[in-house]
């Protein structure tokens, strides 16, 4: 396999990284900035558009760099666990049972999509410097 392929999977993953961990900030710190501060104007962030930007960003990201990178390269199934289980938290977390289901449950998804890449993108490396 030609490492230079790999390289630009290294860009997904540095995208769906950031993409997920500001998505698990956004969520975790959001609410309280907005009850908390003279930035109510800026309301139109908890806006579900945006949410849902967020997850399929996350979804198209986590597609493009996890499941390629699994099959052709590494066959690490750490990444796709950590991601899929993110995925999961962040669909429970759109049900309401109660007000702090969705403030805890959608972080700890997005940083488990983050953390996935992250793996992803060690094993990537690792396999870049072998060949």
């Amino acid at each position: 396999m030609d490492s230079n392929k790999v390289g630009y999977r290294y860009w997904y993953d540095y995208l769906g990284f950031s993409a997920s961990l500001l998505c698990a900030v956004h969520c975790a710190v959001f609410p309280i900035i907005i009850t908390f501060s003279t930035l109510g104007g800026l309301a139109f962030l908890a806006d579900p558009i945006i949410e849902w930007g967020f997850i399929g960003t996350g979804l198209i990201l986590a597609v493009l760099s996890l499941w390629p990178s699994y099959t052709r390269y590494h066959h690490k199934k750490r990444p796709l666990i950590l991601a899929v289980s993110g995925f999961i938290l962040i669909a429970l977390s759109r049900f309401e049972i109660h007000e702090l289901w969705e403030a805890v449950l959608t972080p700890v998804g997005a940083l488990g999509i983050a953390m996935a890449h992250y793996y992803n993108w060690k094993y990537l490396k690792k396999f870049r410097h072998k060949h």
